[in-house]
């Protein structure tokens, strides 16, 4: 039975989502998950909707796998598989699919979201939120919209992951202020190897005044590459995943 488990984790907490067989003591979230699964002695290799890279968080990574007949009570296996996962990962949903479905292959559309905090430094926050310098969030929301639309992100992308294809889809992307966070959010198909933090941090550069929104535009339709650093991963979160 093909099963899909939606899964938070804590990213701060694991190198990355990709197993690494080439070393074994690298800690990721799928190795773990397969770790926990053949505890289990379910034979199967999880495949996620996207990987993620190490220190980027989820709240809903959608992953597939398929389970023989003796685990067809799924809330006894999320039970087990949260006992071996925790306090790290957590599996909030199993529910069983077609056994056509694919997690990576059959997502339509992917919410992330960057979070940013004003005022005195928490080093508590470190992990899991930028401390930035006052923002003009309307600014920020208005300079993100720029990046909606289709188009060529290969300025927008991190070296290796052997992605094919440069075009991306970002439907909605603007910035809020929520419980005295700031949040980034971007509204794709699909993003490229690091897009949305090299996005991310193209879009303070700008919205600070050290770059232009002309930058960001001749960058975006690969023009001229002006900058290539990436924001922090503490702050990213892949928030949902729509089929």
């Amino acid at each position: 039975m093909r099963v899909k488990v939606t899964l938070s984790y804590d990213g701060s907490a694991f190198n990355g989502l990709q197993k690494q067989p080439l070393d074994a003591d690298v800690k990721t979230v799928a190795g773990t998950l397969e770790e926990a699964l053949n505890r289990l002695h379910i034979d199967s290799t999880p495949v996620a909707s996207g990987r993620t890279d190490t220190g980027v968080h989820a709240l809903a990574q959608v992953v597939h796998f398929d389970v023989p007949e003796p685990w067809n009570d799924l809330a006894k296996l999320r039970h087990y598989l949260n006992r071996s996962l925790m306090p790290h990962s957590y599996v909030k949903k199993i529910e069983p699919v077609d056994e056509c479905f694919n997690a990576r292959f059959d997502a339509q559309k992917r919410l992330y979201r960057y979070i940013m905090y004003e005022g005195v430094y928490q080093p508590f926050f470190s992990a899991y939120a930028l401390h930035v310098s006052s923002l003009d969030v309307a600014k920020l929301d208005t300079l993100a919209k720029l990046f909606e639309g289709k188009h060529a992100f290969g300025f927008f992308k991190k070296t290796g992951g052997g992605t094919t294809g440069e075009e991306r889809t970002i439907f909605k992307a603007g910035a809020y202020r929520y419980q005295k966070k700031i949040i980034l959010y971007f509204l794709g198909d699909a993003f490229l190897r690091s897009q949305i933090r090299m996005m991310t941090d193209m879009l303070l550069k700008v919205e600070s005044g050290s770059l232009s929104p002309e930058d960001l535009i001749a960058q975006r339709d690969k023009r001229k590459k002006i900058s290539s650093t990436l924001a922090p991963a503490c702050g990213l979160y892949l928030s949902r995943i729509y089929y």
